[in-house]
């Protein structure tokens, strides 16, 4: 990496800088200061990787000791990946301060383009207080200008000529919808002669200039990420913090960031501020929320309600957190987990060791539910998994063992029986993979994007009512071609982001319907060489990661000729009074319903072509996996009736084993 540009120093300049302390000294090394989870996680890990190590000799339960060494590096190294979501003045990064308990997080004055800042733990080749930030590649932020222009109506055709054109706007002639577009051309503008040598570079910088990167507009235009590596009893756990920008960002645009942290993150919290209504952007974002909360195995979603020492009383903070409940459900988000908290009292709490302002602060009750989710609930499948391998490897040697002891007929005839059964599974299994798996994951793409299409339709009068409405259209406002322009750009804004939405969350869905059927396949075919051989037992099967299609972010519609909009608007009472809007609005639906169905159709290809051969790799894969299990079944077996184990070595391991499961068990008690 680069080292940051010469001459920089902290934003101390600025409101946000100000609240920023230098870092704390990095805390002691060692057990104590990583927590009591940490040093469980390292001492199961230790426990699989003795058992790994004991039964790693044996050729017929190598897979038992691969998929152990796997399980003690996940569990060694593992993260948790909390993903903060909200608006702007949620107060997601002093939600985040509350839970650090130190002020690590700069609150941005006017954040219209914050980049992802993340905080990491600290390593060797990053310690404590190092920043790490990513700028954006240029073509990247060439882009974004020429966004930001066109719904100010204009164009540009490079740097000179947008700098050019930035330089021109008038603030006064700017309407609502359009300051922060405004806002973010100002920022590229101030910051480009110093950005235009280090875009698509990672540089290196102090905590002293982390501030300047988060809060500063001219800087934090071009970042694209940004990682903190700060040690602190969180981090140390191995938790890592994400906080993204805003839903009201005019980066929320690029629907396929957040839904990466949706959908991947460990915990997703979601921040609103005391008594604040969602705004249009917010209740997108939730309505996105309630579309996928279904297709995860465990409920990771965690609602803050923020600043609640604003409450007068418990009885108003009661109706309040009653109202974001009720919002919630409307938005398909069923018993959520809401927590108000002050996260002002909070880190003051924590920072002065003040337990009444900590207990005031409401972060209590949060913070056992969360660390009982996080390190217990999420840790367990993992502890579980390895429990699992543990005694799997220990009912085969007592298989061994047992099967060594019988009279040389009953082995004999054993052998038989077990050459025939393992030919008949081998048969099965290396048998041409059925083409109505993937059939079936293409009528299942086809109609979750049948009801897409139908769920747009629904929606396409709130949006229109939205983009053509008369705070948007006043006649006083300007230019009234103009602001219908504007209008329409505002239209097309929100059928993308909604189709983009819809999409991806689509794309969720196939992935759970393939891991499903993946699991349904695998346990069909254990079940069967079972059946053959009862003594038998496989891996659970675990979810597959897949490659997500890149979605496209905005529909292919093309300009609407101003003239053409105007023809619709003789004045405002005769457009929203008159029949102007309800002809419009017709119009505008007949020219959306190609670019909607080419949208769709390019979609649907995508999803079975980028699906569908990670889903025959995936079935093809596993079915493998399983014939080499149970060759290595048949292969301990066989050995085993034809003497050729040791006896004491088996029943050694087996104690072992044993010992080892029951230290594991006491750790995890």
């Amino acid at each position: 990496p680069s080292a940051a540009p010469g001459g920089e120093r902290a934003a101390s300049s600025s409101e946000a800088a100000a609240a920023v302390a230098a870092p704390a000294q990095a805390p002691q090394a060692g057990a104590a200061a990583e927590g009591a989870h940490a040093a469980r996680l390292r001492e199961t890990a230790a426990q699989l990787r003795s058992a790994a190590e004991l039964v790693g000799g044996i050729p017929a339960l190598g897979s038992i000791a691969r998929s152990m060494r796997e399980k003690a590096e996940r569990l060694a190294g593992n993260r948790f990946t909390i993903a903060l979501f909200g608006a702007f003045s949620a107060g997601k990064s002093s939600f985040a301060n509350a839970l650090l308990g130190e002020s690590v997080l700069p609150v941005s004055p006017n954040p219209t383009t914050a980049a992802i800042n993340t905080i990491v733990p600290a390593t060797a080749e990053h310690p404590h207080g190092t920043v790490r930030v990513k700028m954006k590649q240029e073509e990247a932020v060439l882009e974004e200008v020429r966004y930001s222009l066109r719904v100010l109506g204009l164009a540009c055709s490079g740097w000179d000529d947008a700098l050019a054109k930035i330089e021109s706007i008038a603030p006064e002639q700017v309407n609502a919808g359009g300051k922060a577009h405004y806002t973010f051309l100002k920022a590229v503008a101030n910051g480009f002669g110093e950005a235009r040598g280090i875009f698509g570079q990672e540089l290196t910088a102090g905590f002293e200039q982390f501030a300047a990167y988060v809060a500063e507009e001219r800087k934090s235009c071009f970042v694209e990420t940004i990682a903190l590596h700060y040690a602190n009893k969180l981090t140390d756990q191995g938790v890592v913090f994400v906080d993204t920008p805003g839903a009201d960002s005019i980066n929320a645009r690029h629907t396929g960031v957040a839904f990466n942290y949706i959908k991947n993150a460990d915990a997703i919290l979601f921040v609103t501020y005391y008594n604040h209504a969602f705004s249009q952007a917010d209740r997108e974002f939730l309505l996105q929320l309630g579309r996928v909360k279904d297709s995860f195995e465990m409920d990771k979603m965690f609602f803050i309600v923020n600043a609640s020492d604003l409450a007068e009383d418990g009885e108003e903070l009661r109706q309040v957190v009653a109202h974001v409940e009720d919002n919630l459900l409307k938005h398909g988000i069923r018993n959520p987990r809401i927590y108000p908290v002050s996260s002002k009292l909070a880190v003051e709490g924590k920072m002065q060791s003040d337990g009444k302002l900590l207990a005031d602060s409401g972060i209590e009750p949060f913070e056992r539910d969360f660390m009982q989710f996080t390190f217990e609930e999420l840790t367990g499948i993992t502890v579980r998994a390895a429990k699992h391998e543990m005694k799997r490897a220990s009912a085969l040697l007592q298989e061994w063992m047992t099967s060594a002891k019988q009279g040389q007929a009953e082995r004999m005839e054993r052998l038989r029986a077990l050459d025939a059964a393992f030919a008949a599974v081998q048969t099965e299994l290396q048998a041409p993979l059925s083409a109505s798996y993937l059939q079936d994951m293409g009528q299942e793409s086809q109609e979750l994007l049948y009801y897409v299409k139908q769920r747009a339709t629904f929606r396409f009068g709130d949006f229109y009512q939205m983009a053509f409405n008369p705070a948007s259209l006043r006649e006083d406002g300007g230019d009234i071609r103009k602001l219908l322009r504007s209008a329409w750009l505002e239209l097309q804004r929100l059928l993308s982001y909604d189709f983009s939405q819809e999409v991806l969350a689509t794309t969720l869905r196939i992935e759970q319907f393939m891991n499903r059927r993946a699991s349904a396949m695998l346990e069909d075919k254990a079940e069967g060489i079972r059946q053959r051989m009862p003594a038998f037992e496989n891996e659970p099967f675990e979810k597959a990661a897949f490659v997500t299609p890149e979605v496209e972010e905005t529909l292919e519609i093309g300009e609407a000729d101003e003239k053409w909009l105007y023809g619709f608007f003789k004045n405002g009472k005769h457009f929203f009074e008159g029949e102007g809007k309800q002809k419009l609005r017709a119009a505008l639906e007949a020219r959306l319903a190609d670019p909607i169905a080419a949208y769709l159709e390019k979609h649907r290809s995508m999803i079975a072509d980028v699906y569908g051969s990670q889903y025959e790799r995936l079935l093809l894969d596993r079915r493998s996996a399983l014939l080499d299990a149970a060759a290595e079944h048949v292969s301990g077996i066989r050995d085993a009736l034809e003497m050729k184990v040791d006896f004491e070595l088996l029943k050694h391991m087996q104690l072992q084993l044993e010992k080892l499961y029951a230290e594991e068990s006491a750790i995890n008690v």
